[in-house]
């Protein structure tokens, strides 16, 4: 805003002959010939190059009372636009209030590993080694007290930018044995906030539960280590360098090939055996370590008893892993037959 003196705007008016259509500066040079003692400043929201056009050309409109905002010794404000003139001024405008910064999503991630190293189970966060549309996983140097160099930090992206395909056919008997809140129920039939925060909680706990289930039952997961909200802190695979890759980019002799895909199938039949699906396998979700594969990602499991298209998800975990395995030679089993062969041995024995 270009605030005048009155001489200032005294020459300009005089320099005009133009009659403006509504009050304008003109009638501010009346008043000050009409009182030469009165010396006070006149606002005007432009620039002072803008002034004096805007004043030949009748565009420059006055907001206040001249004669009584001049007694009082105010500011008397003109403006170019017409209807900003007939808004009164704000004399006490509320203070601005500073909006905190937005953080960025890498910022937004890593402070979720804050309280664990607050709780002095890690010493540091390393790098991020993994970056998924659902989490992002980070090496990080253990506390003591974990007895161990490294671990693995998967932090579950915030629930905005989340988004699971079909998670209805995940979802069939999760609840199953578990007594239902009636208010949950609801919020998650309305779709509400309060339901979707339940739903992404209820994710990541399957996940830390099912890996807690397998990993006591001799499969080849991750040892889970502990949760705190979308986190879980788990066993690391890899050293300092170089976090284990996951299987699809790793380049084997045959005879290895064949071993781990027998291994595959072992832990396919002792997931089972325990109630469970894997239901996303393939080789992105695997890791190669040491000779050994490692399989990884969880939260989507099911629970072959209580979900309908268990069996289908078993059958296409087992054609996913076949593919890898047949483009390095690997001779590899019927996904169909195989499935239903281990079905009938562990859930169904008449199906």
């Amino acid at each position: 805003m270009y605030v005048a003196e009155s001489t200032e705007i005294l020459g300009a008016a005089a320099a005009t002959k133009a009659a403006p259509a509504i009050t304008t500066a003109k009638s501010a040079s009346d008043l000050f010939i009409d009182l030469p003692s009165v010396r006070l400043a006149v606002s005007y929201r432009g620039t002072r190059e803008r002034f004096p056009r805007a004043l030949a050309a009748g565009r420059v409109y006055c907001a206040d009372r001249p004669r009584e905002t001049a007694r009082r010794g105010g500011v008397i404000r003109y403006y170019e636009d017409p209807e900003e003139s007939q808004r009164a001024p704000r004399k006490n405008p509320p203070p601005k209030v500073a909006q905190p910064e937005e953080k960025t999503v890498e910022e937004e991630l890593l402070q979720h590993l804050t309280p664990l190293i607050e709780e002095h189970l890690l010493l540091e966060v390393i790098r991020p080694i993994k970056s998924g549309k659902e989490a992002v996983v980070y090496c990080c140097r253990a506390h003591p007290s974990l007895e161990r160099d490294l671990v693995a930090a998967k932090v579950y992206r915030p629930l905005e930018t989340r988004s699971f395909k079909r998670d209805g056919v995940y979802q069939q008997g999760r609840d199953r044995g578990s007594r239902p809140d009636a208010r949950v129920l609801r919020a998650l039939g309305k779709k509400t906030q309060h339901g979707r925060t339940h739903k992404f909680s209820a994710w990541i706990a399957h996940e830390m539960k099912t890996l807690a289930l397998l990993h006591a039952a001799g499969c080849d997961v991750p040892y889970p280590i502990e949760r705190a909200g979308p986190v879980i802190l788990m066993e690391y695979l890899g050293d300092a360098e170089h976090p284990a890759p996951v299987l699809v980019g790793v380049e084997m002799e045959l005879e290895d090939a064949k071993r781990i895909y027998a291994r595959i199938l072992e832990n396919v039949d002792l997931f089972l055996a325990h109630h469970r699906v894997h239901a996303d396998l393939s080789p992105y979700n695997m890791l190669y370590w040491n000779g050994a594969v490692t399989i990884i990602d969880f939260p989507q499991a099911v629970d072959p008893r209580y979900n309908n298209d268990a069996l289908e998800l078993l059958a296409r975990d087992l054609a996913n892993t076949n593919a890898f395995f047949t483009e390095r030679g690997v001779e590899v089993v019927e996904p169909r037959e195989h499935a239903l062969a281990l079905w009938r041995r562990h859930v169904d024995p008449q199906r």
